[in-house]
């Protein structure tokens, strides 16, 4: 069949529908043009277990809790967990260098094992005074050299990484009542309006 006539088929199809509409009679179950499939929308995290593409479960969930930690929210403005960061920072280190990828799998590990070990629950089911002990490296002054150790480190760049993420994230940008000014850095990909 040509394009043409598909065209020609629907055109005459959606003028018929008024028609067809107006012979039912009133009270009659049978569906109308004007009638719609209706579905209950639910959310895919609602019906599944979500699939991360970097993170293992209890890591992701290391990751979620450290997040808020992190990047709370304040004056009006999302935290990081709002802002998507976990699912953006998965995303991220899915594609990122095999170096970072075991910084971060590495790093979420050793906040699981130490709050397993000091506090005997995991990292993310710690209060936040019970998690500000395993954030104390992140108090140390702030050099150009990046720390040695590797938990400090992984801090360190967990803790740019998930300012990037929130500030730079959609939810942030209209969290500033459309100024681009009020969005942190100013790198949001969206288009202005």
């Amino acid at each position: 069949m040509k394009r043409r006539s598909v065209f020609k088929s629907l055109l005459g199809a959606s003028a018929l529908a008024p028609v067809a509409a107006a012979q039912t009679p009133q009270g009659s179950n049978q569906p109308t043009a004007d009638d719609a499939a209706k579905f209950d929308l639910t959310t895919a995290d609602a019906v599944a277990t979500p699939r991360h593409k970097f993170f293992s479960p209890e890591q992701y969930q290391t990751l979620e809790r450290l997040c808020d930690l992190l990047g709370p929210a304040y004056n009006g403005k999302p935290s990081a967990k709002q802002a998507e960061a976990p699912q953006f920072l998965d995303f991220l280190l899915s594609k990122s260098p095999t170096e970072r990828q075991v910084l971060y799998a590495q790093g979420l590990n050793q906040l699981d094992i130490d709050a397993r070990l000091q506090k005997g629950k995991a990292f993310a089911a710690l209060t936040d005074g019970e998690a500000a002990g395993l954030l104390a490296p992140l108090k140390a002054k702030w050099t150009w050299k990046a720390p040695a150790e590797p938990l400090a480190r992984f801090l360190r760049e967990a803790k740019a990484d998930v300012m990037r993420a929130t500030v730079n994230s959609k939810v942030y940008a209209d969290a500033g009542a459309g100024s681009r000014r009020a969005t942190g850095v100013n790198t949001y990909w969206d288009v202005i309006d």
